[in-house]
Parts: structure tokens; sequence; C-alpha cells
């Protein structure tokens, strides 16, 4: 049986959702900022210039040679696990900037996974 634990909220002294740890009215709240983290993220000049630039056939082109060419996750193998790789990431963020983007020595080869992390951090937490 899971025990009742209070909200993290500051100042706030109601129940947390079971197996969370907001209550019902500050889950709400914090699902609220994530939505609006999330589109004005999709919406910035950075990520629509991105969009172009991953819409075109040179890239897609580009990203299936490189994934041929370094098929396994570079973060999982760092860790002994050997995981296949469908994404190329850009290890330092291009933000729309042409040169960084095509700059293959900024490329690195990750599973979903591993990506969508890095990219929520970088985007989330910066």
């Amino acid at each position: 049986m899971a025990r009742s634990k209070i909200c993290v909220a500051t100042g706030c002294d109601e129940i947390a959702l079971s197996g969370l740890s907001h209550c019902e009215e500050h889950e709400a709240a914090r699902k609220a900022k994530l939505k609006a983290g999330r589109k004005k993220a999709q919406t910035s000049a950075a990520a629509i210039a991105a969009r172009r630039l991953y819409a075109d056939h040179k890239w897609k082109a580009a990203r299936l040679v490189h994934l041929r060419a370094h098929p396994v996750c570079k973060d999982c193998d760092e860790l002994g696990v050997v995981e296949v790789a469908t994404d190329v990431d850009h290890i330092t963020p291009h933000k729309g900037d042409r040169k960084l983007f095509w700059d293959r020595s900024n490329w690195q080869s990750l599973c979903h996974r591993c990506h969508s992390r890095k990219t929520a951090r970088e985007v989330f937490h910066q």
C-alpha cells in the first residue's frame, strides 16, 4: 500500500496524487507549464530554421550515410550497452546555423531515447 505524501509545492498542505509529487492543482499547473515551454520551444526562430534544415533531402541522405557508418548509439556504447542508433545528433546545438548544422565533426549517432533526453536537457534546462 502506497503511503500518502504532502504536495512538494511550496506552502501546499494538500495530499499528492498517488505516485506523483504534487496535488491535483499543482500537478495541473506543472503540466500546463511544461506544455507552454514545449510550445514556445517549437515556435522559436531557431526551431523554425531547424525544421527547414531537417526537411532538406540532402540532410535525409547524409544522415543515412552517417548512421550506416556509425550504427551504434554513442551514449549507450559508453555504458557498455549495444543499442542501434536511429538519430544523428548535433553535439553542439546548431540553433539554425547552417555551417554548424553541416559540420560532420559535430555529428554523433544516438538511439532515439538518448537523443530525446539530450534534446530535452538542451531545450528545457538552459
